[in-house]
């Protein structure tokens, strides 16, 4: 039995026995603990593995994938087959949750570094949201660099400054430059080798900050998501600021700041994120007394037994007894249902999505296509509504292209 398949008395999993074949990324040491084994089907051409052990070191207070891809698979990935870059993704700014959210971190950035002259290079900047915003601001020497062509095509159309190039190639790509502010935002817990975060201090001025946003495990609960929600193919750690001080402190920089933030999304959710600063050690703000955080370990070992309880969801309304089933959506809580062998596997016909690279694939041998089209080739089947954010938006989309087909959807929730 996983340790998150317990029963609900037992508030913190017992891990499992100490055998990971990777070691932790942070310290490098073996003998981490292992939490929950995933299940996570990946589109037909994926070069991400089909699932990992959820695994967590207690010296680093840091959860990581056990994950058997190198890191030469997650960057393919990244340059092919991610959707950052194009109509469907965030960073673009091109919701309004999404320029939300890029606003206040432009407004939380400024707080490090009001100078209009400044330097910025945003890592992992997807279509240049956040360098957009920047300069809204007054900041007008940023740049970024993104591993996805269709990002930084896109970006450069907007007038931005942008190269092409992965995360660890940073400090070759921009070899001999100095930046007042580099910026990771959403980009290390992606990262399977995070040695490139260390070594960025070589492109940061004397008195530069790095910038870390990631996902807050403190913050992961139950309740407006669903089961699992925060464990996916491409969030493969989960950091305390404790291992990020940890694996910043051989390049000689310290935390300066750490905070816990709430990032907007679309239909009025939010996500946690924990927002960390860093700099050198004779930066005047260094030493200082920091905002504790609650510790990650703890935390995701609370959060698994809260999943655990309301694994199973149920279709609202039920899905009729017979007759075919359309899955909408094909992202990664359509891969958590289908690896959990939680959908209608023998009445399903195809996913449906609007992200272009994902249309034209597979998924669990059936077909991924685009709405408009599934529609016409299945009339009158049941729709499941497999969208983790805002699944409302499901039935405006269903409006524009099926007008009074919205009897046909069916939304997952907790059963009662």
């Amino acid at each position: 039995m996983s340790p998150a398949d317990q029963p609900a008395r037992e508030p913190h999993p017992r891990p499992e026995a100490p055998d990971a074949a990777r070691p932790c990324p942070v310290c490098a040491q073996p003998g981490a603990l292992a939490l929950k084994t995933l299940s996570l089907p990946q589109p037909s051409g994926s070069p991400l593995p089909a699932g990992y052990r959820l695994m967590a070191c207690t010296a680093c207070d840091l959860v990581f994938a056990d994950t058997p891809a190198p890191q030469s698979a997650y960057d393919l990935y990244y340059q092919h087959c991610a959707k950052y870059g194009g109509p469907t993704g965030t960073g673009a700014g091109l919701h309004s949750a999404d320029q939300a959210r890029l606003d206040q971190m432009a407004d939380r950035l400024l707080a490090w570094r009001p100078q209009p002259q400044a330097r910025v290079l945003d890592l992992g900047c997807g279509a240049g949201g956040l360098l957009s915003a920047l300069m809204a601001r007054g900041l007008q020497q940023v740049e970024g660099l993104d591993p996805d062509p269709s990002a930084v095509q896109a970006a450069r159309a907007r007038g931005l400054r942008l190269r092409e190039g992965l995360i660890h190639e940073a400090t070759t790509h921009c070899a001999g430059e100095r930046y007042d502010l580099i910026v990771l935002s959403h980009v290390a817990e992606h990262l399977r080798d995070l040695h490139s975060l260390p070594a960025l201090a070589r492109l940061l001025a004397p008195q530069g900050r790095l910038y870390i946003e990631v996902p807050h495990p403190g913050g992961y609960a139950c309740g407006e998501r669903p089961p699992y929600y925060y464990f996916d193919s491409e969030h493969i750690n989960h950091f305390s600021a404790q291992a990020l001080a940890r694996l910043l402190a051989p390049a000689g920089l310290q935390l300066l700041s750490t905070e816990a933030v709430q990032l907007p999304l679309a239909g009025g959710s939010h996500y946690p994120a924990l927002a960390v600063v860093a700099g050198f050690g004779d930066d005047p703000r260094a030493g200082a007394a920091l905002s504790p955080q609650p510790a990650t370990v703890a935390s995701v070992q609370r959060y698994l037994a809260d999943c655990a309880r309301g694994a199973r969801l149920v279709p609202q309304p039920p899905l009729p007894p017979t007759g075919p089933v359309l899955a909408w959506g094909a992202g990664s809580w359509a891969q958590r249902l289908l690896g959990q062998d939680q959908l209608p596997r023998e009445r399903l016909r195809a996913f449906l999505d609007k992200d272009p690279n994902k249309q034209g694939l597979q998924l669990g041998g059936l077909p991924i296509l685009p709405p408009e089209q599934g529609l016409r080739d299945h009339p009158g089947a049941a729709i499941l509504v497999c969208v983790a954010i805002d699944p409302q938006q499901v039935a405006a989309d269903l409006d524009a292209l099926a007008p009074g087909a919205r009897q046909r959807l069916h939304f997952l929730s907790d059963p009662t």
